[in-house]
């Protein structure tokens, strides 16, 4: 009999579908981990290194690559900016029955968590509609035209491909039911209104694994707004 393993969860959607804040609203879970994706971009304001992603230079990315750092990585938008997901990370987390892990990824990456053989709850947070997700991408003012129209283009695209998939379509029109409803499927008690795990401020930033020979890239400076 196989000792029990912590529980996976992969969540996926178009820009503008609400992941982020859902995510940060599950991680107040104490049974949460919410993974920390390495990236090549650079940090916007406000983004936290070490906590809200790793960002390494495009070499230090390859090298991490190439020693197997990686369980899954993907270029998300085609630009040339590359995510990857930690496999120590990973495992670590798994390793723990009491553990549930959020990863927050494209449907691509997804995609090639389930050929790696993970198993877990897959879900793809859509908006109510393209009508809503546009407006949401617009709000934002972080994006230009071209952008907002492949964002869209692709949100069509990606929602079809988690459908064939599997995945559980969850339609965010209101945050709160949306959460609400998350956790009723990972069969979790969301924590009452107000709560905070961890409290504010004590968020640890981890470090980012350095691949073997190859020198830490110096830090990158936020900017405004990021394709």
């Amino acid at each position: 009999m196989s000792a029990p393993r912590g529980k996976l969860v992969v969540m996926s959607g178009p820009s503008g579908s609400g992941k982020t804040t859902i995510k940060e609203r599950l991680r107040r879970h104490p049974s949460v981990k919410v993974a920390v994706t390495v990236t090549t971009r650079e940090p916007r304001v406000g983004e936290r290194p070490d906590v809200d992603y790793h960002f390494v230079s495009r070499e230090t990315f390859l090298a991490m690559k190439a020693a197997g750092l990686f369980v899954e990585t993907n270029d998300v938008f085609g630009n040339g900016h590359f995510y990857g997901s930690l496999r120590r990370e990973l495992e670590d987390a798994l390793a723990d029955p009491d553990c549930v892990y959020v990863m927050e990824v494209d449907v691509t990456g997804a995609a090639n968590l389930r050929k790696a053989g993970f198993d877990g709850t897959f879900l793809f947070i859509a908006p109510p509609s393209m009508v809503v997700l546009e407006r949401r991408l617009r709000e934002r003012n972080t994006d230009a035209e071209h952008a907002i129209e492949r964002r869209l283009a692709r949100a069509s695209q990606e929602m079809e491909a988690s459908k064939a998939a599997g995945s559980t379509i969850v339609v965010n029109e209101a945050v709160d039911a949306t959460v609400a409803q998350i956790f009723t499927l990972l069969g979790l008690l969301e924590p009452a209104a107000g709560t905070a795990h961890p409290a504010p401020g004590t968020l640890h930033a981890t470090p980012v694994p350095t691949p073997p020979h190859t020198p830490s890239a110096p830090p990158s400076q936020p900017r405004s707004s990021s394709i």
